[in-house]
């Protein structure tokens, strides 16, 4: 997969000089190409990492950049090329866990460090690699660990779940290679046009969800749940929750799927009285899922919830912010990822009132059907 590259301060283009030559340092191109990939300008992009590795820049920078725009423009193929070439020079990465050995045959530790929607989005994998390794020990956070062990492949003879902290088991199992689970669509050289099981792959006990479904009621109404706060790391993802105030309009039942602290930030904004509280269901993901099952559409941000709705199979909206994440490609308002989902686009930086107004927009109609 790609590195994270952070943006350093970007040099200002030289301005009436069209004239004469002009020299650039490698430095200065690269920071230009950065320039251009966050603001999606992806040829450009592509071809200023190319010419900035040409004048000496960092290779693994360069190539991590057109992985970006690779996987960006749906050119998974290319973004593999870039993965190899950074892995053929050999740079130690500790993000890095599988060393490209074949897994046919061999008991492999899938470990997952990253997000937790990351790792519900690469759970569709497990079925193909079931089916060449001899064994998968696959370790979650413990957070995740009860949402894991209701897939129909934990009752599979050669899957083992594993977890750390208290939970963790007494003997560490044995492993004869360990992958990260990010690296998994790199395993299998996945093409946009072959991503494995995209629809509903992943189910929530029915005991569950009948359980939740008594909890919550009946009603007449379309029942939409609502996200719109994001991770600390990356804030630009999140939407004022003043914001949503329009979409509470709408006659539809709503239900928070934000939990914890967040919940005041929706009572100072006006909206809450608005809003069911799904937290009522139970602490936890499987009590969220199976309320997320219970939903007529979910309308989140780019977070988790998003890849639980996916992964479910329910409709789902997302807000996504200019310079959205790699996986949701650019200009799409649909997902390969997840059949049932519609991607909902800044128009330009920081402009969530048009998004807003477009599902305001999308709802009404939805709901009148």
């Amino acid at each position: 997969m790609g590195l994270t590259v952070c943006i350093p301060q970007v040099l200002p283009s030289p301005v009436g000089v069209s004239s004469q030559r002009t020299t650039l340092t490698a430095g200065a191109v690269f920071a230009n190409a950065l320039k251009l990939l966050e603001s999606r300008d992806l040829a450009s992009a592509q071809t200023a990492f190319a010419e900035a590795e040409r004048l000496g820049a960092d290779p693994d920078e360069c190539s991590a950049g057109r992985w970006e725009t690779c996987m960006l423009r749906g050119d998974m193929g290319g973004a593999w090329v870039e993965t190899d070439a950074i892995r053929t020079r050999g740079r130690s990465d500790p993000h890095r866990f599988w060393d490209g050995s074949d897994v046919r045959g061999k008991r492999v530790m899938v470990r997952s460090l990253h997000g937790f929607g990351d790792t519900i989005q690469m759970l569709r994998y497990f079925p193909s690699l079931l089916a060449k390794a001899k064994r998968v020990i696959f370790e979650v956070p413990p957070s995740l660990l009860s949402l894991v062990t209701c897939l129909p492949l934990a009752l599979d003879a050669k899957f083992d779940v594993i977890t750390w902290g208290e939970q963790a088991p007494e003997l560490a199992p044995l492993w004869d290679i360990q992958i990260e689970i990010t690296e998994l669509p790199y395993l299998f050289r996945t093409q946009v046009g072959d991503l494995p099981i995209v629809n509903g792959y992943l189910q929530v006990p029915q005991i569950e969800v009948t359980r939740v479904a008594e909890r919550m009621g009946s009603t007449e109404q379309r029942r939409v749940g609502v996200v719109w706060t994001a991770g600390d790391w990356n804030p630009e993802r999140a939407v004022d929750p003043q914001l949503l105030r329009s979409i509470m309009t709408v006659e539809a039942e709503f239900w928070s799927l934000v939990h914890g602290t967040h919940t005041r930030e929706a009572e100072e904004a006006g909206i809450w009285h608005r809003m069911h509280d799904a937290e009522r269901n139970g602490q936890g993901i499987v009590p969220m899922a199976a309320t997320i099952a219970n939903l007529d559409l979910v309308i989140t941000t780019d977070t988790m919830a998003a890849h639980l709705a996916g992964a479910i199979g329910r409709p789902v909206w997302v807000l996504l912010h200019y310079a959205a994440d790699w996986r949701w490609m650019w200009g799409r308002t649909t997902s390969p990822w997840y059949p049932s989902m519609r991607l909902f686009r800044q128009p330009s930086p920081g402009d969530w009132q048009t998004v807003v107004a477009e599902i305001e927009a999308a709802l009404r109609d939805e709901v009148v059907r």
